[in-house]
Parts: structure tokens; C-alpha cells; sequence
């Protein structure tokens, strides 16, 4: 084997026994990672932001607008992942079908990512707990630490312990998380029908069916009901703003961004792969069940919260306005309008373990993009440190290196007058992976368009009835990949246009207005822009410096892709860990000049042949002409390889053979091996 070739470069793709992962997670098992990493401190706890933002209606729908991205995006790639369900997929599919540099961009970017991802929820987490006391006052800056630094300390435990117990852990928590979702969802209606007695009587408490959106957007949130004449210039802040029609479609977009944050997280499913038992079986089917089940309950979930909250009530959080109060979720502070009173105390508790889980999956998707990486793109020396497993195959020196960063969920405690550096890690982390969903989306525009390539040479195709039931085949296609590359774009677009125009419009405030400063501070707001954008500007740093400064990477060829980057062999005898030990033997890949029709117009998609894989007789003669002799010996090979590949797919188990149901019951119960 060449030491110098990394695993993703080396032909054929196989590595030794401490660059991959443990394959021993169970469908339950994986499905609790993506789901727990998706159902946390978003949807629980800062989505309060969207009803201020856009009302109790217009929060429910840009959960659908969000979630649609996310799900399209998702539905992409469950494909790509399903014919390589190797260690770092989202790592492994853009340098393979679109350019190294990408890889590189999108290992360093999810690290990263995930890393804010971390420090931010487990920030909220630490925060939630003053609500737990009976005086509700915020922590000394001495007792926050320690509890950051506990919730810290407990995830990497658990992490170093391997990925067979957390993957345990986080199968019980995807049940309490659907559960908690459903019990929300359940006790909103209860007090939306007078169940929890009377409420608290205001102008913020009347009928939210009258007042679905805002009628504008008000930065520093609304505090009575009905249209006031807003402007952005030459006004005192209680009139700062954009009203009318304009105002209520420019806050419902920006709710739009504001709701990515709560869908994003699934792709974990994706990191999962290099730890799945059974990758072929589990990965597909998990990774719909991942996204389809938070993104249908969010919009439910929101518009139940936004049934007994209106975006009026003052005790909402305001993402631009100036507080001194930390995050408060929607579902509390409906529930404090009742006369439950042990309830908004019991959920908070809920919400904290949440967002402490949550935390916990991403530091698990940091980890291994970390151990990606250094594996296949840092220098031999780190490559040796971050870039190998122990014995059990759990990447230790990776966990404890974005552990340590995790501690960046403290810098908020130098200045406790808001919550300003926990949303701007939030907001790098939305950029981030909005970049990164749009990337693997156009990494999947390559992947099909070699597909095609591969079927119009009759060697290969997504039509074949092995394809779709051996692999996954995503139906419209490109169509999902188009609307995630759209809305991904839109999203990081937007992003950063809401706390800029009201930085920009700011100074022309009339200060003589008694009623204070509401808005947040120059500062701030300068780091809420840095937060839109950071993310995606330093993936393109990224990509241009390794594209062309150092290594200096080409954008994969289509004509280079071949049969063998498409259908794997066998993943035990890949990574070494089967019967037998010592890798395949290097097998002749075919190259573009042997796929290579004469005519490249010869063979027509629309008049491709049935069976991409019958086998034909062919028949040669020894007064034959060299070229046609050469053309029928690479035909033989076509054959050959084709027989070859139904081989290798036939020995992989049926998708969905035993029903939906069945399928589904396997996320409760593990199927006996």
C-alpha cells in the first residue's frame, strides 16, 4: 500500500485498521443521532424569535419553507450516501465527484460548524438552568462556568467511552425527544382550550387568529396589537421599522433564515455511515426517517405554540432588541400564562436536557469530521494524531480537540447583559452548513451526470431494478437538487440583509424619544452580519487557497468516473476488518477512452437499452479487421464488468422488502443479525 496516497485517494479505496471507525450502530441507533441532533434547543427554545419576528401563523410556515430545503437537500444525498456509506460521506462524495478542494473545504467547514453548533446550545442549556431556582435570578459568572464546563466535561466522557454506548444513549433520547414533542404539542392545545385555567389578561393575549403575521417588521419586536406607521429613517425606535405589506413579506422571510437553524442537523445520519453495521440495509431508509419525522412535527409544533402566544407578548424573546433576560421558549411562556405553575419549571427541564444532547451530537459530528480531515488532507504528522482511532476505533485525540474548543460557549459570560455571543455562533453555524447543503447538491448534479455518462456506454444505470432496490434512486431528480441549491443560496443571501439594513438605518434614529434605547448595540449588530457571512466566506477562502495556492486541485472529470466509484465492494474487506485481512487486489479500472462508444451520439438515453446488465455473446473471428477486433474485446469487458456488478449487488439485501410497517416497527426494535 502507498503511505503517501491518502484513503479517499488510493485505487482501489481501502484502509488500515486505525483509519476507520467501528461499524456496530443499529438502525435505532443511528436514527437517534440524526434525530436528537436535529430536535433540540431550535425548536424548543429559540423559536420564541420567529412569532416576535413574523407572527404565531408565519412562524408555522417558515418551518414548511425551511424543512422543505433541508428535506430536499436530504432527499439528495441520501442517494449519493447510499452507494458510499464510507467514513466522512459528506467529506468523501464532493471529492470524489466534484473537486478535492471542495472536500477539503466542506471537512474543515463541518468541523467548525459543528463546533459553534456545540458552544451555542450548550450556552442555552447553562442559561435554562436559572430557571430552575425559585428566584429565577441569572447564575454568578462563577456558577454558569462551572456548568458549562460540567456539560462539557460529562459529553466528552461519554464520547471517549465509544460509539457503541452513545449510540445506546442517543437511542433513548430520540424516543424522549419525539415523546416531548408531541407532549408540547399536546399540552398547547390543552391550555389553548382553557385547560390550564385562566391566563393572564392583556393586549397580548387576544385573538391570535386575528393576527396570524405582523403587519411589518419591527426590529426591536411589537408591544400592542394592529398596524403602526413604521419607518426607517428620521423616527424614534418605537417607530423604527418597515411597515405595510412590504414589512409583513420582509419578516416572514427572515423568519425563513431564522427557522434553518432548528432544521439543520440531520445530516449526521451521514457522518454515521462509516459506523453503521449494516450500511446497505440501514443507511437509506434512516436517513428519509431522520428528516421526514422533525420537519413534519415542527410546523405543528409551531403553530401550537403560536396558538397561546402572540407576537406581542412582551416576554419573547426579540433577535434585535436590546435584553437582559436569556432565550425564552414559546412553550414556557405559554405555559406561565396558566395555572399549571410546576409546569413551565418541568419543562425547562425537558429543554435543557435537549439542548445538552444536542450539543452532545454535535460534538460526535465535529469529532469525525476532524478525524476526515486531518486524515486526508493535513500533513502526515497531525494525520498521526487527529487522523487515527485506538484500538476500538474511536478517534480520541479528534474528540478531545473539539472538546476543548467547545469551551467557547463561555465567552458569553464577559458581558451577561445578552446573549450576543451565543446567536452569533448559531448564525456562523446556519451559514456554515447551509453552504455546505448547497455544495453536496451541486456535488450531485456531477454524481448523476456521470450516472448518465455510465448508462449511455450500457454499463451502468439509475433505472435498472437493482439500482433502485439495492441503492436508493431520489425520484424528480434534478428538481430536489435545484430547490436546494436555490433556497441554500437564498438563505445565506438573506441571512445577514436584516441586521445590516438596520445597522445601516440605525444612526438616523431620533433620539430624543424618552422610552431608552431598545435596539441592540452597534456591536452587536456588526456581529450579527459577521455571523451571517464568516461561514461562507471563509469555506470559499478555503476552497480558492487549496484550489489554487496550495495543493492546487482540477475539478474531477465525468469522463474519469467509473463503474467502481459507484457500486463498492465489500466494506469488510475494504477497511480490512473481514475475514480476511489484507487488502482486494488492485483490479484494472476501466478508463474514459475504453468507456468510450465510437460515436459518443451512438447509444441515446431515450433509446437505452433494457437491462444494463444482460450479458452478450460475442463471437470473434480471426480474419477480423484490428479495429472492429478492439472495439468487440472492449465490449467483452463491458459485459464482464456488468456481470460483475449484478454479482456484487445481488449479495446486498432488498431496501423495503418487508413492507413499510415492518420497516418503520425496525426503528423501535432491532432486527436480530
Amino acid at each position: 500500500m502507498d503511505e503517501e496516497q491518502r484513503p479517499l485517494d488510493r485505487s482501489p479505496y481501502y484502509v488500515k485498521h486505525s483509519e476507520h471507525l467501528d461499524r456496530v450502530l443499529s438502525r435505532p441507533q443511528l436514527a437517534g443521532i440524526g434525530i436528537s441532533g436535529c430536535i433540540g434547543g431550535g425548536i424548543l427554545i429559540s423559536s420564541g424569535n420567529l412569532i416576535a419576528t413574523t407572527g404565531s401563523l408565519g412562524a408555522a410556515v417558515s418551518y414548511v419553507f425551511a424543512g422543505g430545503i433541508v428535506a430536499c437537500v436530504m432527499y439528495t444525498i441520501t442517494e449519493m450516501v447510499a452507494c458510499r456509506p464510507l467514513t466522512g460521506a459528506l467529506i468523501d462524495l464532493p471529492h470524489t465527484f466534484l473537486d478535492p478542494a471542495c472536500g477539503f473545504a466542506i471537512a474543515a467547514m463541518y468541523g467548525l460548524g459543528k463546533i459553534c453548533a456545540m458552544a451555542s446550545l450548550t450556552a442555552n442549556a447553562a442559561e435554562l438552568t436559572t430557571y430552575l431556582k425559585k428566584d429565577q435570578k441569572p447564575h454568578s459568572t462563577g456558577t454558569e462556568a462551572a456548568i458549562n464546563i460540567a456539560f462539557i466535561a460529562l459529553t466528552t466522557f461519554s464520547h471517549c467511552l465509544g460509539v457503541k454506548l452513545y449510540g445506546k444513549i442517543e437511542r433513548a433520547v430520540m424516543w424522549f425527544k419525539i415523546i416531548l414533542l408531541l407532549f408540547v404539542c399536546i399540552m398547547m392545545v390543552i391550555l389553548n382550550f382553557g385547560g390550564g385555567g385562566r391566563k393572564i389578561q392583556g393586549n397580548y393575549s387576544d385573538n391570535y387568529t386575528k393576527n396570524a403575521f405582523t403587519p411589518g417588521f419591527k426590529p426591536n419586536g411589537y408591544d400592542s396589537l394592529g398596524s403602526i406607521p413604521l419607518r426607517l429613517r428620521g423616527v424614534s425606535e418605537d417607530s423604527f421599522g418597515i411597515s405595510g405589506p412590504g414589512g409583513t413579506v420582509f419578516a416572514f422571510i427572515t423568519s425563513i433564515t431564522l427557522a434553518m437553524f432548528s432544521c439543520l442537523g440531520t445530516d449526521l445520519v451521514a457522518m454515521t455511515a462509516g459506523e453503521a453495521k449494516h450500511p446497505w440495509k440501514d443507511i437509506p431508509i434512516t436517513m428519509s426517517f431522520v428528516y421526514l419525522v422533525p420537519l413534519t412535527m415542527y410546523p405543528f409544533a409551531m403553530f401550537a405554540a403560536g396558538a397561546n402566544v402572540n407576537y406581542a407578548n412582551p416576554n419573547l424573546s426579540k433577535m434585535w432588541a436590546k435584553s437582559n433576560i436569556s432565550t425564552r421558549s414559546p412553550f414556557i411562556v405559554a405555559a406561565e400564562e396558566s395555572s399549571l405553575t410546576a409546569l413551565p419549571k418541568v419543562l425547562n427541564a425537558f429543554f435543557i436536557v435537549s439542548a445538552y444532547t444536542t450539543a452532545n451530537n454535535d460534538l460526535y459530528g465535529a469529532s469525525r469530521s476532524v478525524f476526515m480531515l486531518s486524515q486526508q488532507y493535513l500533513p502526515r504528522r497531525i494525520a498521526n494524531i487527529f487522523g487515527r482511532t485506538n484500538n476500538g476505533h474511536t478517534p480520541l485525540a479528534a474528540i478531545l480537540l473539539c472538546s476543548a474548543l467547545g469551551f467557547l460557549s463561555l465567552i458569553g459570560l464577559a458581558d451577561k447583559s445578552g446573549s450576543q455571543p451565543s446567536i452569533t455562533l448559531s448564525e456562523l453555524y446556519t451559514g456554515t452548513a447551509t453552504c455546505i447543503n448547497l455544495f453536496l447538491c451541486i456535488t450531485f448534479l456531477r454524481f448523476k451526470a456521470g450516472l448518465d455518462r455510465l448508462a449511455k456506454r450500457r454499463i451502468f444505470s439509475r433505472e435498472h431494478p437493482l439500482y433502485r432496490s439495492r441503492l436508493f434512486k431520489s425520484r424528480w431528480q434534478p428538481l430536489p437538487a435545484y430547490i436546494g441549491i436555490i433556497g441554500s443560496a437564498f438563505v445565506i443571501i438573506w441571512s445577514g440583509i436584516p441586521p445590516l439594513a438596520i445597522l445601516v438605518t440605525k444612526g438616523s434614529i431620533n433620539r430624543s424619544s424618552t422610552s431608552g434605547t431598545q435596539l441592540k448595540s452597534t456591536i452587536s449588530l456588526l456581529f450579527d452580519v459577521i455571523g451571517a457571512y464568516i461561514g461562507p466566506l471563509f469555506f470559499a477562502s478555503l476552497y480558492l487557497s487549496y484550489k489554487y495556492i496550495f495543493p492546487r486541485t482540477s475539478r474531477v472529470d465525468i469522463r474519469n468516473l467509473t463503474v467502481e466509484d459507484y457500486v463498492l465492494e465489500d466494506l469488510s474487506s475494504i477497511e480490512l476488518e473481514g475475514p480476511t485481512s489484507t487488502p482486494p487486489v488492485p483490479r484494472h479500472r476501466f478508463g474514459s477512452h475504453e468507456m468510450d462508444a465510437q460515436n459518443d451520439n451512438l447509444v441515446s438515453l431515450t433509446g437505452m437499452f433494457q437491462d444494463p446488465f444482460k450479458e452478450e455473446q460475442m463471437h470473434l473471428s480471426v480474419s477480423m479487421d484490428p479495429d472492429m477486433q478492439e472495439e468487440i474485446e472492449t465490449e467483452a469487458a463491458r459485459n464482464n464488468e456488468r456481470a460483475r456488478i449484478r454479482q456484487i449487488l445481488e449479495r446486498r439485501p432488498e431496501r423495503m422488502r418487508r413492507g413499510i410497517c415492518r420497516e418503520i416497527w425496525s426503528f423501535v426494535m432491532t432486527d436480530k443479525d
